[in-house]
């Protein structure tokens, strides 16, 4: 019995030996450090309530085709299955840049057994009526294309016929002064397409090497050529490609004629000066009598007797 105690004595001196070794062993946690106002706040403040995610709701389920309501088309409705027609209208309509279905109240209503073309397309009258009078009522025949009513027209001798129903001012011009051009077809000049400018010297041969449209055009307008005008600063060069002969001897001259222009005596065309209109009387009453014609002295305007001077 005595034996008995001195093992269990024994036993718990040893558990209680393990215990206080393992306590000395276990590291010890640090005082915990002093927070601030803020550090603390944040520590209490109650964290903000997150809103409620409802679910989404399922796509209501696709009505039948035919129980929905269609809008009525637009043009860029139109231009889905017809671009190379809405692009033309978008570039060159003028202004039939307009709902397609203002002239289009009929459409995809053509059948090849019927035979329907002309009673489902629009007709240019209806908004135009005949623009041109009786005497050109086919309007397709210039206006080849309504989607680009202007641009696009083929110049002809037909649409010569009818040019100055809207060209009035220059038909009319043309007409009062006559010359080669009033003979000539407006599809002449005007050809390849309506608007077309042709140059002066796609016919005509120019004055000067250097001559451009735009001088052929300050003298001669395009549908009155011979009405003539010219400012006073013209070149004699261009003068002298017609009147050579006296631009020749003008300009082997070496009087103070040959330093003027052309224009400064020939204010216009046709037009011969008197010497008087510059000179006034250079000489006394008695020579002016005995010779009233001023070449009979001084040869001619152009080729004045004086003395030899280097020019």
């Amino acid at each position: 019995m005595k034996q008995k105690k001195i093992v269990l004595l024994t036993g718990c001196t040893l558990l209680l030996l393990l215990v206080i070794i393992a306590c000395a062993a276990a590291p010890v946690a640090p005082p915990p450090a002093q927070q601030s106002p803020q550090q603390v706040a944040a520590a209490t403040q109650v964290p903000a309530q997150q809103p409620v995610v409802e679910p989404p709701k399922p796509a209501p389920k696709p009505k039948d085709i035919y129980e929905m309501e269609i809008s009525p088309l637009t043009p860029a409705d139109c231009a889905r299955c017809h671009p190379g027609v809405f692009n033309e209208i978008k570039a060159e309509g003028g202004k039939h840049k307009f709902d397609c279905q203002k002239c289009h109240t009929k459409f995809h209503q053509y059948n090849p057994i019927k035979q329907n073309w002309n009673e489902i397309m629009p007709q240019c009258k209806t908004c135009h009526g005949l623009i041109h009078g009786e005497k050109f009522a086919a309007c397709a025949t210039c206006h080849s294309n309504p989607h680009a009513p202007k641009t696009q027209m083929t110049m002809s001798a037909e649409m010569s016929k009818v040019c100055g129903d809207c060209h009035t001012k220059v038909g009319q011009e043309i007409k009062t002064n006559v010359s080669k051009h009033t003979n000539v077809a407006c599809s002449s000049c005007h050809h390849d397409k309506h608007g077309y400018i042709p140059s002066c010297m796609e016919c005509h041969k120019p004055h000067t090497s250097t001559l451009t449209v735009k001088e052929c055009l300050a003298c001669h307008p395009a549908h009155s050529p011979l009405k003539i005008s010219y400012p006073i600063s013209t070149a004699n060069d261009i003068c002298g490609s017609c009147h050579g002969v006296v631009y020749g001897k003008l300009k082997a001259n070496a009087s103070k004629h040959s330093t003027l222009t052309c224009a400064s005596c020939h204010t216009k065309h046709r037009f011969i000066p008197k010497c008087e209109d510059c000179h006034s009387k250079p000489h006394g009453e008695a020579l002016l009598k005995k010779f009233p014609n001023c070449a009979d002295c001084h040869v001619g305007a152009h080729d004045l007797p004086s003395k030899s001077i280097s020019k």
